[in-house]
């Protein structure tokens, strides 16, 4: 059950996201059309939205090649978002595009009415979501599309593949249609009613998600497939059923189920509190629902799917531990959420799956988590704490962007960090940084818009740091920020201040030649280690002070020992990386300890 299209809200925060930062492909502006190179073996290039500030307007007519720096490109696309807000009266596409994005008309103000032509062969849900569309026609010439009372259907007309949003009243689809494809309807506002006959056989994924007006719906004997997230946001819906017969389905009150009870399809409607069976497996279709605050998922559920609870009410949730996928912005917009209990172990974390969830303050990356996904925590405003797994290597563009980190101790296991990771806009919180090993790649814009009075590496060769980005420039990950020291270590200034990038912070330098992580003094030994609750020390000999010491070098456990042995009380701390000093008369021994 894997889906690739995000929702509107989820296209809404791509968009933003490249307004902010740019692609690492060339782009270029002709004729006040801007383009984006997809191959510069095939010369071809598809239509993007402008990154300059400003919207396309007027009358657009998109040529079917233009040349720039004395190439002549093919113009075979339409990309993701192109027309985002934009105001246009009429878009002619030329013969040349064979693509069109998904949200490629996004939340635009037109055109009334739309051609596609016959070398168009492949069209994304919502790629023609303009808020005042109203027809939809094809060429007659196009082998994969036609259109119908002027909604887009395949060619054969079994298939609905979308409904222009301007579209409104009681709509009654052909006595042929057998499918409804994915997000079909979704965003038609001005839709009170459809007409489902005998005969449909499949409802795609979020095929109604906010039609606000939309009331009753009763869903065929026929239908033996149906996708979740049916009918996300439609508020008016007060009537809901499915057609006596249908052996593939049943509904609990407002609640769809596979016939098995294994996957929860929708659940739009529900009590402040909802206790799910047993028998669940996966778990959909609460998105935009407006009653729930607290869900009890039972054990044995191994997938939350893709907006399962977008822009729901939801307050807190447990994830058990059998769950093994959280789908692509599962939790996206989920403003009232103040608390997620994550599973111990987790194979797949979905982009922006925790976005835009402003109440959330602390978060546990699951072990085994090799990835923490594109905008997975993309404007928690308030999230300023993390426990992070033990298999983080990759922390994905824009994973952290705007949110409320001060200190930031990274995890040993780490290895690259993308572009805009831990980006803060403007005047961001993020004061203090700690790699606790050595990275590879620390990408363009990872810490923007940030005060930074420490930022510690230990990386005895600098780190890759540099991106070209699309308006010609190369920039690296402190673009932006205001850095007051960078500390290495020991014998690596002439490395950093010679680099291409890295030297350009000469002066903000300063070795770590008296490492708080050498492994000095006599022998001890220090028992668990990983350790949980407490820490053993035997070996040392008399009075002696004990020290626990995290990344920052900022002691947060010190206490006197009369004796060879102690057990040190750590149970309070958060988990992580530390140092354990032991001062003795004979001198400072240190060791690493790990706390999990």
């Amino acid at each position: 059950m894997k889906h690739t299209t995000q929702t509107l809200a989820a296209l809404v925060m791509s968009a933003m996201m490249l307004i902010t930062a740019a692609a690492s492909a060339q782009q270029f502006v002709v004729s006040g059309l801007a383009y984006n190179v997809l191959s510069e073996t095939e010369h071809t290039v598809e239509l993007i939205m402008k990154w300059s500030g400003t919207t396309y307007h007027g009358n657009i007519n998109i040529p079917p090649t233009v040349t720039y720096g004395g190439v002549t490109y093919d113009v075979v696309a339409l990309g993701e978002s192109a027309f985002y807000y934009s105001s246009v009266s009429s878009v002619t596409i030329p013969s040349s595009v064979t693509r069109i994005k998904r949200g490629c008309f996004l939340y635009c103000t037109g055109p009334y009415s739309i051609t596609i032509p016959a070398s168009v062969t492949e069209i994304d849900p919502l790629a023609l979501a303009a808020r005042n569309m109203y027809i939809i026609n094809v060429d007659e010439g196009n082998p994969n599309y036609c259109a119908i009372d002027g909604m887009l259907f395949s060619k054969d007309s079994t298939t609905l593949v979308e409904c222009p949003l301007g579209k409104g009243g009681q709509i009654v689809l052909p006595q042929n249609t057998q499918h409804i494809g994915r997000l079909a309807f979704g965003h038609c506002q001005g839709i009170s009613g459809i007409t489902l006959h005998e005969g449909l056989r499949s409802i795609g994924y979020g095929a109604f998600q906010y039609n606000i007006q939309l009331d009753s719906v009763v869903i065929p004997a026929t239908v033996s497939s149906l996708g979740t997230n049916l009918f996300d946001g439609c508020t008016s819906l007060g009537t809901l059923s499915i057609a006596s017969g249908n052996s593939n389905y049943y509904m609990d009150g407002m609640m769809i189920y596979s016939a098995g009870g294994d996957t929860l399809v929708s659940c739009h409607k529900s009590a402040d509190t909802l206790f799910l069976p047993a028998t669940l497996r996966v778990v959909g279709g609460m998105g935009g629902n407006t009653d729930i605050r607290y869900v009890h998922i039972p054990d044995g559920v191994t997938m939350i799917d893709e907006n399962a609870f977008e822009n729901s009410t939801l307050a807190s949730i447990d994830l058990p531990d059998s769950m093994r996928i959280i789908g692509e912005y599962a939790f996206y917009a989920c403003m009232e959420l103040t608390r997620v209990g994550m599973p111990t172990w987790l194979d797949t974390m979905g982009s922006g799956c925790f976005g835009h969830c402003m109440k959330l303050k602390s978060i546990t990356i699951p072990n085994g988590l090799r990835t923490v996904p594109n905008s997975a925590f993309f404007s928690d405003t308030a999230l300023s704490h993390i426990t992070w797994g033990d298999a983080v290597e990759v922390i994905d563009s824009f994973a952290f962007s705007a949110t409320a980190f001060v200190e930031l101790q990274l995890p040993v296991t780490l290895r690259s960090i993308r572009c805009g990771a831990f980006n803060g806009y403007y005047d961001g919180p993020l004061r203090r940084i700690v790699f606790s090993a050595p990275v590879d790649t620390i990408e363009a814009e990872t810490f923007t818009g940030h005060n930074i009075e420490s930022l510690r590496l230990m990386n005895d060769e600098p780190p890759t740091s540099l991106t070209t980005l699309d308006y010609g420039t190369d920039y690296g990950c402190l673009v932006d920020a205001t850095v007051d020291s960078i500390i290495i270590p020991c014998g690596s200034l002439n490395a950093y201040t010679t680099d291409s990038y890295w030297g350009l912070f000469n002066g903000k330098y300063f070795e770590n030649c008296n490492r708080i992580d050498a492994t000095t003094g006599y022998p001890v030994t220090i028992y668990p280690n990983p350790a949980t609750d407490r820490i053993g020390i035997a070996g040392a000999a008399g009075y002696y002070r004990v020290e626990i010491v995290n990344l920052f070098g900022q002691p947060v456990i010190s206490q006197d020992v009369a004796g060879g042995t102690a057990a040190i009380d750590v149970g309070r701390l958060a988990r992580g990386t530390y140092f354990l000093r032991i001062h003795t008369i004979d001198g400072v021994t240190t060791r690493k300890v790990t706390l999990q």
